[in-house]
């Protein structure tokens, strides 16, 4: 009987400590890394802190902006246009099609009230990306502008896309 009661034991510690396991990384923000080859979460934040904070884009100060949110069908059209960039080797905010960056979004079916496009190449990660966009005045407008409420980032290979909607 006292080994019975003893596994017993050994089984409830073993479940509890899986139960706290799990919650501890239901707790951590993991990445998230999606189809398009970024982390969303990451992107999003970094963004939304430059757009709390307000910035100087350029000579240009801009004010504190409110945040937006994640669009998986600007993420699809930033990321279809980094893939085509990746596998015809051009870097351009027209494609090869002719197609600008107004055309790629209707494309995906976003309807939108304002759009912008931020391109970019050979940085290896979120923040790199999102601090050479800073340093660029247009992109950086781009980043803080205030008819945009939504965005979506895709990356192929060097080739990264940051697709900015409103509707």
């Amino acid at each position: 009987m006292k080994k019975i009661a003893n596994f017993g034991k050994k089984i409830g510690l073993c479940i509890a400590i899986l139960f706290l396991f799990n919650a501890c990384l239901n707790d951590t923000p993991s990445p998230t890394i999606n189809a398009t080859g970024v982390d969303e979460t990451k992107l999003l934040q970094l963004v939304n802190a430059l757009r709390q904070e307000g910035c100087t884009c350029g000579n240009t100060v801009m004010s504190a902006v409110p945040p937006i949110t994640w669009n998986n069908l600007l993420a699809k059209a930033a990321y279809d246009h980094s893939k085509d960039m990746n596998q015809n080797n051009y870097f351009s905010h027209t494609s090869k099609d002719g197609r600008n960056p107004a055309q790629r979004i209707s494309a995906v079916g976003y309807s939108w009230t304002s759009y912008g496009e931020n391109i970019a190449k050979g940085y290896p990660s979120e923040e790199a990306v999102i601090d050479g966009w800073k340093k660029s005045e247009g992109h950086c407008k781009n980043i803080m502008g205030s008819s945009f409420t939504e965005m979506g980032v895709g990356r192929s290979g060097e080739y990264w896309t940051q697709v900015f909607g409103g509707r």
